[in-house]
């Protein structure tokens, strides 16, 4: 029988890899009996058509990770170009911390669905499962509610750095 062994690479190598790759940048955030949180990420994509669902990945020690889990429910929000800010905010540039994020930007938020004004796209999704993946865990979410916003540029980042479609 034959055998492969792949060498491992650094978790630098990875990052530098990582890099090239060009991305959305999306909050998601969460609302619930067990609170509100958020974070940034670009570790989104859609999972299937039927039923329509999404893949994220959050990593364990993300302050949102475990409300997500807990709360059921989480949702996606596609920044538009001008949401900077927020991103950084969401990404914890800013020193704010759990619900005290929600202070930046325009939401609608009831008891466990958030919207954010401006987004390209606000999804609402339920939980279905979840997995785990070394440092992270991978989320499955049926989306239950899409919106379509006004705003048509997407807030990208790549090669450590925001940028937009020009």
């Amino acid at each position: 029988m034959n055998t492969t062994t792949l060498n491992r690479i650094s978790s630098d190598e990875f990052k530098a890899a990582m890099r090239k790759l060009t991305a959305s940048v999306t909050l998601v955030t969460t609302n619930g009996a067990n609170g509100k949180d958020g974070l940034t990420a670009t570790a989104v994509t859609s999972l299937s058509d039927t039923p329509p669902s999404l893949i994220v990945c959050v990593n364990k020690s993300s302050s949102a990770h475990q409300k997500i889990i807990d709360n059921k429910v989480f949702n996606v929000h596609i920044l538009s170009e001008e949401q900077e800010q927020l991103s950084n905010c969401f990404a914890g540039f800013t020193g704010k911390h759990g619900e005290d994020k929600f202070a930046e930007g325009n939401w609608q938020i009831d008891e466990s669905s958030i919207k954010l004004e401006g987004a390209l796209v606000n999804m609402e999704c339920e939980l279905s499962e979840y997995h785990d993946g070394f440092t992270h865990h991978i989320f499955i979410g049926e989306i239950r509610k899409v919106e379509i916003g006004q705003s048509t540029k997407p807030l990208l980042y790549g090669e450590g750095k925001y940028t937009s479609t020009k």
